[in-house]
């Protein structure tokens, strides 16, 4: 039988590292994705392959949402010649970027960086990996807390 695959994005630290290394300690290879920390990334590869699982990481930045298509054909190569595969059974969309800026000083660069990260990559990134999740396979959005208290600073701050 075929492992299942899964793809966690931002998997080079926090919460995105525990949930690929605990995807490999339940038996599944993991695509995992950086932006700048391919070291990391490589050390988290490393510790999956000495569960005996197959992992792969590949850089990715989000906010960039014209390189996704690349993206997916990065995928897709990484798919064949690891797996001999097509297709990935989970898309978990974990990556992300704090930004502690005061509202006074957010530049429209800033602000669509953060949206792109977000938001508009998340839903492209899904969009796009559609034709290549297997059929029931599944799609995970992970948001930290964090969210919660940024946005409980600016109602406070704005009342």
């Amino acid at each position: 039988m075929a492992p299942k695959i899964a793809l966690v994005t931002g998997a080079s630290r926090g919460l995105g590292k525990d949930m690929a290394l605990n995807l490999a300690k339940k038996g599944l290879d993991v695509i995992l994705t950086y932006n700048t920390n391919k070291i990391e990334a490589e050390k988290v590869v490393s510790e999956i392959v000495q569960m005996k699982r197959k992992a792969v990481a590949l850089q990715v930045d989000m906010a960039n949402i014209k390189s996704l298509d690349s993206f997916i054909g990065q995928i897709a190569s990484a798919l064949k010649s690891n797996w001999n595969a097509d297709k990935f059974d989970f898309l978990i969309n974990n990556a992300g970027t704090g930004a502690t800026i005061p509202i006074s000083q957010v530049t429209e660069e800033a602000f669509d960086n953060l949206l792109n990260i977000h938001y508009k990559g998340v839903y492209f990134l899904t969009h796009k990996a559609i034709p290549i999740i297997n059929d029931h396979g599944g799609v995970i959005f992970i948001s930290s807390g964090t969210t919660v208290f940024v946005f409980l600073v600016i109602l406070f701050i704005l009342q």
